[in-house]
C-alpha cells in the first residue's frame, strides 16, 4: 500500500458525454456540445481506459466519493502542489501523460 504522503492530488480536466432530449435538425444538432469538466481529487489508479480519482482519503488507507474518468476523454492531468511555506510562492504544476 502507498503511503498517506505518496498520493498525489490532481486536477483532471476532461470531456463528458451529454444527452439532449428532444428532436432536432442535423444543423442544431451542430450547437450541441460535451461538457467540460475540472475534477479534482486523489490519484488512485490509472490505466488504457479509466482514471481514478477520491475526493477525500483518511489515514487508514480508504477513500470517499469515488470519480471513475475515461481515459480518452481527458486533456491533461494536473498534479497540484502546496505553497512553498518558506516565501508563499505556488510551486509548478506539472502535467501527467495519459496514454490513451
Amino acid at each position: 500500500m502507498k503511503k498517506f504522503e505518496d498520493i498525489k492530488m490532481v486536477v483532471v480536466k476532461w470531456y463528458d458525454a451529454r444527452f439532449f432530449p428532444g428532436t432536432y435538425t442535423k444543423e442544431a444538432c451542430k450547437d450541441h456540445n460535451m461538457c467540460l469538466f475540472e475534477s479534482l481529487g486523489y490519484i488512485i489508479a490509472k490505466d488504457k481506459t479509466t482514471v481514478r480519482i477520491a475526493a477525500e482519503r483518511n489515514n487508514e488507507g480508504e477513500y470517499r466519493d469515488i470519480t471513475l474518468i475515461p481515459t480518452g476523454s481527458i486533456l491533461f492531468i494536473r498534479k497540484l502542489f502546496p505553497r512553498n511555506n518558506r516565501n508563499n510562492k505556488p510551486r509548478n504544476n506539472k502535467e501527467i501523460k495519459v496514454k490513451k
